[in-house]
């Protein structure tokens, strides 16, 4: 392991507000964050080489070429297995940054992440972003369906989820797997101290009473600054969803995204998502989701000793 500076992980659970944490701490002056939001080094678990083809297709490969070109660039996601290049992340933080880290969503779930950084970094701060998973489900199938990796309506695309022959990360959607937090947050607390874990809410990131205790709990100076604009993934839909679906299954929405100029690529972008029609999270829907979760919630009540009625249909 080549040695970085790290000693803080965000790895909250998908779609549960890990792109906003991340922008916000990343204003502020004492903060160092990956260039890469999510490397995915610590998930050693997670094997490329079993990613469906439409996600394959649509995960840059190019880390060789990216790492040549100084500043690096701001990208979503990767899979940076070279501790060499993962070293590299970092060499941007300066003494003046107090918290250093990366945010990878794929380490709250993952089996190996948890003793790989409590090995190589055992006085990291790891902070775990939680969010109902009902809401999280839905949130992460409608980016599921702007995207093109489903075409099915929500309930369709649950249960062939479910039934998915190869599940894992990037070879399935994990839409309720991504949404079981329990075992998770006990395979983290094995590894790490209950002082160096703290466990944020989704529907709480609106309050600032979360983001001062938040700073306080990091031991920076000041306030951590508002969100940038347009932070976070903002919902929508394809016009074409059909269409959609198939230039993404066959990786020429990927292609087309990295080659086309940024003006073109935002122009194309604006014609061919709308925010109209957008579908909606129904009482019908909670009802028939929530006994997929209901034993995680209370588990998790229990462990973290709160009160997840809001997490409930009806609470």
């Amino acid at each position: 392991m080549v040695e970085t500076k790290l000693n803080f992980f965000l790895i909250g659970a998908p779609k549960a507000g890990t792109t906003l944490i991340h922008g916000r701490l990343s204003r502020h002056p004492q903060v160092f964050l990956s260039p890469i939001k999510e490397p995915n080094h610590f998930s050693t678990d997670i094997d490329t080489a079993r990613f469906s083809k439409s996600f394959t297709a649509n995960t840059p490969d190019d880390l060789d070429r990216y790492f040549t070109q100084k500043p690096l660039a701001s990208r979503q996601v990767a899979f940076v297995r070279d501790a060499g290049q993962y070293a590299a992340l970092f060499e941007g933080a300066n003494p003046a940054h107090r918290v250093v880290g990366e945010c990878s969503t794929s380490y709250l779930n993952s089996l190996d992440a948890p003793a790989n950084i409590a090995e190589a970094y055992p006085e990291a701060r790891i902070l775990i972003a939680l969010r109902n998973p009902i809401e999280r489900l839905f949130s992460h199938w409608q980016m599921a369906l702007k995207y093109g990796y489903t075409d099915q309506p929500l309930m369709a695309a649950v249960s062939a989820d479910q039934a998915h022959p190869n599940p894992g990360w990037g070879s399935s959607e994990l839409f309720v797997e991504s949404g079981l937090y329990a075992q998770a947050i006990k395979r983290w607390r094995r590894h790490f101290p209950e002082h160096s874990i703290k466990v944020v809410f989704n529907d709480h990131l609106n309050d600032g009473a979360t983001w001062a205790d938040l700073a306080g709990w990091l031991e920076m100076e000041g306030d951590i600054p508002e969100a940038p604009p347009a932070s976070g993934n903002r919902a929508g839909r394809a016009r074409f969803e059909g269409v959609n679906h198939w230039l993404t299954q066959n990786g020429i929405k990927s292609v087309a995204s990295r080659w086309l100029p940024k003006g073109v690529k935002g122009a194309l972008g604006r014609r061919w998502y709308t925010s109209e029609g957008l579908p909606h999270l129904t009482d019908e829907d909670r009802a028939a989701l929530y006994p997929l979760f209901a034993e995680d919630i209370a588990e998790v009540e229990a462990m973290l000793g709160i009160d997840l009625s809001r997490w409930r249909p009806n609470g």
